[in-house]
């Protein structure tokens, strides 16, 4: 993916993760990414027309699966990626993953591994 012509939001809120995966973006080519750390004005930049959503599962006001489905009701032609910080337990994770299934186009646990996920993820995007 030419990542200086697509716009990506990244929602999360930890600014320092955030930060970091801004910067990692930067590094590989993808300069027009915008960071949010509050929903509304998520929500509200919506009318930019993203192309990548990058959201954090555990936000203040609401879940990132909730956030993903509001956004979709202002414009729904993103690719979405929904970041977690956790995995919860194996039991629930076919469950969690059925239900995010139908709104998001990627689910990527934070850890060792998530940067290069998330490139594999962009890359996806653009096959």
């Amino acid at each position: 993916m030419d990542g200086t012509n697509n716009l990506i939001f990244i929602i999360d809120d930890d600014l320092g993760y955030g930060r970091y995966v801004q910067a990692r973006l930067a590094q590989n080519k993808y300069t027009n990414v915008h960071l949010y750390d509050d929903e509304k004005a998520f929500l509200k930049d919506m009318i930019k027309f993203p192309a990548i959503l990058i959201v954090d599962f555990h936000l203040k006001e609401m879940s990132g699966l909730q956030l993903i489905q509001k956004a979709k009701n202002i414009y729904p032609d993103f690719y979405s990626i929904l970041l977690s910080g956790e995995y919860h337990n194996t039991q629930n994770a076919s469950v969690m993953d059925e239900r995010f299934l139908k709104y998001i186009d990627k689910y990527i646990i934070k850890g060792m591994n998530d940067m290069e996920e998330l490139f594999e993820a962009l890359d996806d995007y653009d096959a």
